[in-house]
């Protein structure tokens, strides 16, 4: 009970820490393709399209089984 806040920090930075981690080793991964011309047509859009759909479909099924 004495760390309760220690831990619970310590905890969320490790999380954090690695959320950063993952974010940065995708960059490092993607960046060549970023300035060619077809990585937003092949890339960018669809995936934002999908992201969007899931985002509908996760506020759809919420709104009708509250």
């Amino acid at each position: 009970r004495e760390e309760f806040l220690t831990g619970l920090l310590t905890f969320n930075l490790g999380v954090e820490g690695g959320q950063l981690t993952v974010i940065a080793i995708a960059m490092l991964l993607v960046w060549p393709f970023v300035q060619r011309g077809w990585y937003r047509h092949r890339v960018v859009i669809p995936a934002s399209l999908v992201i969007a759909a899931i985002g509908v479909y996760w506020t759809v099924t919420r709104v009708w089984s509250a």
